[in-house]
């Protein structure tokens, strides 16, 4: 069995098993939100721990609630989702930036 591990922005960490096709989202914060088309709305992981699986055409939750477009939550879940996704992309971003300029370093003291 394979299982591939994935940081998602909004502390949540993506299990994918190669052999079954099952995906795991565990929530490794103590709440977090993420827009998953299986559950046509946005996943609200409820505490730290919770679980949003697909397998297939199956879907089960955990300690989580699913917000769909006319729910009061929607709205704000969306914007905690764009802020992840950002702080997110500027992580990466800033370690993508250390990584090159580390390179460079290397390639100029080949000279």
């Amino acid at each position: 069995m394979t299982v591939t591990v994935t940081k998602i922005p909004g502390g949540i960490t993506q299990l994918f098993n190669t052999e079954t096709g099952r995906v795991t989202y565990k929530c490794k914060a103590e709440s977090g939100y993420m827009l998953i088309e299986a559950f046509e709305g946005i996943v609200q992981f409820n505490q730290k721990g919770a679980m949003a699986t697909v397998t297939g055409h199956l879907t089960s939750l955990d300690s989580c609630t699913v917000l769909k477009e006319n729910d009061p939550g929607y709205e704000k879940a969306l914007i905690a989702i764009i802020l992840a996704q950002k702080e997110f992309a500027q992580h990466k971003s800033e370690v993508y930036q250390k990584e090159i300029q580390d390179l460079e370093k290397k390639l100029s003291s080949l000279k």
